[in-house]
């Protein structure tokens, strides 16, 4: 049985909110990885899109369900319904539609010159504040 074919409608600026909601859930180390690729030399833009969703595949997981959905015309259940393989033409669509190049160039611009993205050494619990 196939799957009826899934168009995504084009993003608008309501979509720029819902990514920035989700964006601001991404653990520190993942906002850092991103940080590090966007001020990186390569413009793999489809790569830099999907390192995002994985991030928020785990950080921002009922966020992304439920603007992955909307995004397809459907409801959350329905998308949930769906066949496991369909996640990654939705992904690979979102990845390559017009005009996402530009909004990643564009935001790539506003990270702050100043922002580390090294990441740092954490001591361990049981040592912090010790000396030898």
């Amino acid at each position: 049985m196939k799957t009826k074919e899934i168009k995504l409608r084009p993003l608008s600026v309501g979509d720029v909110f819902a990514i920035a909601r989700m964006l601001g859930k991404i653990t520190k180390g993942n906002r850092l990885q991103i940080l590090a690729f966007i001020k990186g030399k390569t413009k793999n833009y489809a790569e830099i899109t999907l390192i995002i969703l994985q991030s928020l595949f785990v950080d921002a997981e009922e966020d992304l369900k439920e603007w992955l959905a909307e995004l397809s015309g459907m409801d959350k259940t329905e998308f949930l319904a769906l066949p496991a393989k369909e996640i990654i033409g939705i992904l690979k669509q979102l990845a390559s539609m017009e005009g996402i190049q530009d909004f990643l160039s564009e935001a790539s611009q506003l990270v702050p010159e100043g922002i580390s993205t090294e990441t740092s050494t954490q001591s361990k619990g049981a040592t912090d504040g010790q000396t030898e």
